[in-house]
């Protein structure tokens, strides 16, 4: 007596067929999930802007789970435009306390109060995403 896993089971073919669609459905769902590099980048704070050419630059270097610097510095009150240079994979990075979100490569014009802030990767680049932080100084 032969047990039958599948209602119209028609023997070896018909299992390579059924196997094969699910590993194809399961590539796809694969794909799925992980088809897009984008960062979001919308800022909605009166402090963030397009960028000034006037103003002076801050570049903000990213690569794998680190940023180039312990801390950046700034001037409080004044115009900023911080940009973040990737140097290998995607990064993106939102700064604590404040709306400002700068994508891979971006740049964005920035008037911040005095404080301290954390600047911190918001895209998941892998396996030290968690511990890529930096300070930011604005005094």
């Amino acid at each position: 007596m032969s047990i039958k896993i599948f209602p119209f089971q028609k023997g070896e073919l018909f299992m390579k067929k059924w196997i094969l669609f699910a590993a194809s459905l399961c590539l796809v769902a694969v794909i799925a999930a992980c088809g897009s590099n984008n960062a979001k980048t919308e800022n909605t704070s009166s402090g963030v802007s397009e960028p000034n050419t006037a103003a002076p630059e801050v570049v903000i270097k990213a690569k794998s789970w680190e940023f180039e610097e312990a801390e950046y510095k700034i001037k409080a009150g004044e115009a900023v435009n911080l940009t973040l240079e990737s140097t290998d994979g995607v990064h993106g990075i939102e700064i604590s306390k404040t709306d400002v979100k700068i994508g891979n490569n971006k740049t964005q014009t920035v008037t911040l109060e005095a404080g301290e802030y954390e600047i911190s990767c918001n895209v998941p680049c892998g396996n030290g995403h968690r511990n890529m932080k930096t300070k930011l100084i604005v005094s």
